[in-house]
């Protein structure tokens, strides 16, 4: 996906509420960004060629989390509930 703009319709078609998936959109661009990091965590830690041949077939050119975190959200691939504390 290119990242571009993106008509503001397009956010309201489901949810009136713009700020609710801006948020929802920043935390799935959280766990994108965290479940990459952890992938390039495992890259330091090599001590054999062996190891290394099997990070050269990584894809470089991944897609930006923002536009991935986009992409979904404007696809309704993203479920998301609220945590209502029962205490007050």
């Amino acid at each position: 996906m290119k990242v571009g703009p993106i008509a503001i319709r397009e956010l309201f078609k489901d949810n009136e509420d713009l700020y609710e998936k801006v948020i929802v959109s920043a935390r799935r661009q959280r766990q994108i960004v965290d479940s990459r990091s952890l992938l390039f965590e495992a890259f330091q830690d090599i001590e054999d060629t062996e190891d290394l041949d099997r990070f050269d077939e990584m894809d470089y050119q991944m897609e930006k989390p923002m536009a991935l975190a986009m992409e979904e959200l404007l696809d309704d691939e993203l479920d998301w509930n609220y945590d209502v504390d029962e205490d007050k």
